[in-house]
């Protein structure tokens, strides 16, 4: 096990706590407004390349990818919701056609059956 990336961690974490601790004392808040100001630019820059960094290399290969996988994606939400679609149209003319024969041949045994589910009327 290598210990220098340990130490480093180590240290930058001392770093941080004693800016904070410097930073919220009275008598050392320019101090520490100073040394957190520093670290704050150095930060920006820091982010300034990642960012450029994504946006250069990684940005133009997701993107591709994520284009691509769209498309698919919008097929299929098309395919099922024209499934859907097509099945609660054929439940709507189902319990319609059910009401309008039993109203037109209110006596006949198919409509005194309770309803089945999944399966015909014996």
């Amino acid at each position: 096990m290598d210990i220098k990336p340990f130490i480093k961690y180590i240290l930058i974490i001392i770093v941080i706590l004693a800016i904070v601790f410097l930073s919220q004392q009275v008598y050392t808040f320019e101090v520490g407004k100073k040394v957190s100001s520093n670290i704050s630019d150095k930060a920006t820059a820091y982010m300034a390349k990642g960012s450029d960094w994504i946006t250069s290399k990684m940005y133009p290969k997701v993107t591709g990818e994520v284009q691509k996988r769209g498309d698919i994606i919008k097929n299929e939400v098309k395919t099922e919701k024209e499934k859907v679609s097509e099945n609660i149209g054929e439940k709507i003319s189902n319990y319609f056609s059910g009401v309008s024969n039993s109203i037109i041949h209110p006596g006949t045994p198919q409509n005194c059956l309770p309803a089945q589910t999944g399966s015909t009327a014996k």
